[in-house]
């Protein structure tokens, strides 16, 4: 017992940076655990269970709102992230992280500890789903790949904030402030907005494919024998990235490649022309 209780210091603690030990959510991982099993519980069990015999909840205004919060948010994250350091002293080989006391260095770590709240507040997005009995978006790729982007943005922050690890957080907050722009524009556009925006929704998870490539490539420099970088957190970034980058790709093959050559085969069938 001394032995795991001596382990989980070395990780949690003595490893860990110690300028944001004392941050809200960062003095340990029990507080992020909570959060995290609270969330499951919930889409899993209280809610399914509350929604079995109600109608579905229209909540329009609220996700209007929600949506309004997150572009605004997304986009503040995402310019503090790269006005401390993308666009004054960083450079795209291997930046290390910068564990110094620099004004800019912890501007750094705070829009990345924004970043967490950020994906918090992206866990509302099931609750919504459910409660409007749209179970089908509360898909497993959606529950995975919002958890496991909140643990590893937390890791993040707690180990080696900064330097190369910043680049990702800051790709997916710009594709989010893009990605919430669409629903909101189709949430409350008129019938001929959503025709025009229906066409580019696609699109959307093209561009979250494109962004993963982005990271994987980037990123992959920590493995280059001249780049010094802590590899603690690419055992779970890259795993992680790469299965959400196949599950992103197979929805999409379902959902638009597969759905096309279903549409021309029936075409076909009925003697109609197959181009579409």
């Amino acid at each position: 017992m001394d032995s795991i209780r001596r382990a989980y210091d070395i990780v949690f603690y003595e490893r860990a940076d110690q300028r944001v030990k004392d941050w809200a959510l960062m003095t340990s991982p029990k507080p992020l655990a909570a959060i995290i099993a609270t969330y499951l519980i919930t889409i899993k069990l209280i809610l399914p269970t509350y929604m079995r015999n109600r109608r579905p909840y229209e909540l329009r205004s609220l996700i209007k709102w929600y949506n309004v919060v997150q572009i605004v948010s997304n986009a503040v994250v995402t310019w503090g992230i790269m006005t401390s350091g993308w666009t004054t002293t960083y450079h795209f080989g291997c930046m290390l992280p910068d564990y110094s006391m620099n004004p800019e260095a912890l501007r750094m770590l705070r829009f990345l500890w924004w970043t967490i709240m950020l994906k918090l507040l992206e866990l509302f997005e099931t609750a919504f789903f459910i409660l409007r009995k749209k179970d089908r978006q509360a898909s497993f790729l959606h529950v995975y790949h919002h958890v496991s982007t909140l643990i590893i943005v937390w890791s993040a922050l707690k180990y080696v904030g900064g330097g190369i690890t910043s680049f990702s957080p800051m790709i997916n907050n710009a594709v989010h402030v893009i990605m919430y722009s669409y629903y909101l524009l189709s949430a409350e556009g008129s019938p001929k907005m959503k025709a025009i925006l229906v066409k580019y929704k696609k699109w959307l998870t093209i561009m979250q494919m494109i962004q993963f490539t982005f990271m994987l490539v980037y990123s992959a420099q920590v493995f280059l024998p001249s780049c010094p970088a802590p590899l603690g957190i690419t055992i779970l970034y890259f795993p992680n990235v790469i299965f959400v980058y196949y599950m992103f790709y197979d929805f999409f093959r379902q959902n638009y490649l597969l759905t096309k050559e279903r549409k021309v085969l029936n075409h076909s069938k009925n003697g109609v022309k197959k181009d579409i």
